[in-house]
């Protein structure tokens, strides 16, 4: 696999947009990030997952993995299930002969309502030929990326992956925003890695994730990062947040979190979350 380390914004268009977000995001950390949340409190008086290693540094550390979109051709199987699944569940539709995806009009609660996210997960869930293409990266692209970081000698590594993946529609024009979160807050493990990629036209949606370099940090960066490619980063503790969609078109990005050998304990759950991520294996 091709991997290489996530830059700063190298186009003028990239550079405009994270001077715009970086203006907004002044003064709004504070604002945006509760660090007593619900989960996190949950966090301090529950029992902790039982492990026999901590996660290595080369998989904590921001990354960028590189795809053949015609072999692994999400944004076009993400296309095919909001056509079928948008309409008979109510949440939007193409309008038009267009059928890229940025172009699919979707209700602004399809982004804020948890009743809309549970019912699209289901649909998600359903979408055989979605996921098919979605394991097929995971266990020919993702996994083995995650496996040459550590080493020609490492031993053998169970890796734990998301089933299914969590796939994302943010419509605009809107002022909804994802707040300043950790992963951990939602029963994430310390033994876990984090995968975020795009599925539409940044240079259209203006949108993408911001995430801190280290737990804590505040140094939040955007990823640059178009269809083709896929953030790595350490979500469980390292901040991360998405900026309100304020153009015409919608925002469409999958993310999925994977588990690490002896790192991960694939039996633990944190009490009082509503959902847990299924999971799968495959070993290296």
């Amino acid at each position: 696999a091709n991997i290489d380390i996530i830059h700063g914004a190298s186009s003028a268009a990239w550079q405009a947009m994270v001077k715009e977000k970086e203006e907004k995001l002044q003064g709004r950390e504070q604002q945006l990030c509760v660090i007593n949340t619900k989960g996190e409190r949950q966090l301090l008086c529950s029992p902790k997952p039982v492990v026999s290693a901590e996660l290595p540094a080369l998989l904590r550390t921001q990354d960028r993995i590189f795809f053949d979109v015609s072999s692994y051709d999400l944004r076009g199987e993400a296309g095919k299930l909001l056509e079928r699944a948008g309409p008979v569940v109510g949440f939007g539709t193409f309008d038009g002969e267009s059928r890229e995806l940025e172009d699919f009009v979707a209700k602004e609660s399809v982004f804020s309502s948890f009743r809309y996210e549970r019912t699209w997960r289901q649909c998600v869930l359903e979408a055989e030929d979605f996921l098919v293409v979605y394991e097929k990266l995971v266990r020919e692209v993702i996994c083995p990326s995650m496996k040459l970081k550590l080493g020609a000698e490492a031993p053998p590594i169970t890796f734990y992956y998301q089933y299914p993946p969590t796939l994302r529609l943010q419509p605009g024009p809107s002022r909804q925003f994802r707040r300043i979160h950790r992963d951990a807050e939602y029963g994430h493990q310390d033994g876990e890695v984090n995968f975020w990629m795009p599925l539409t036209d940044p240079a259209k949606t203006k949108v993408t994730l911001w995430v801190e370099s280290t737990p804590d940090a505040g140094d939040f960066t955007a990823f640059e990062l178009n269809h083709g490619e896929v953030g790595m980063f350490y979500g469980t503790h390292c901040r991360h947040w998405v900026p309100a969609n304020e153009t015409e078109y919608t925002r469409v990005s999958m993310d999925f979190r994977i588990g690490v050998g002896d790192c991960f304990d694939a039996n633990w759950a944190l009490a009082g979350i509503a959902h847990v991520h299924p999971r799968r294996e495959i070993s290296l």
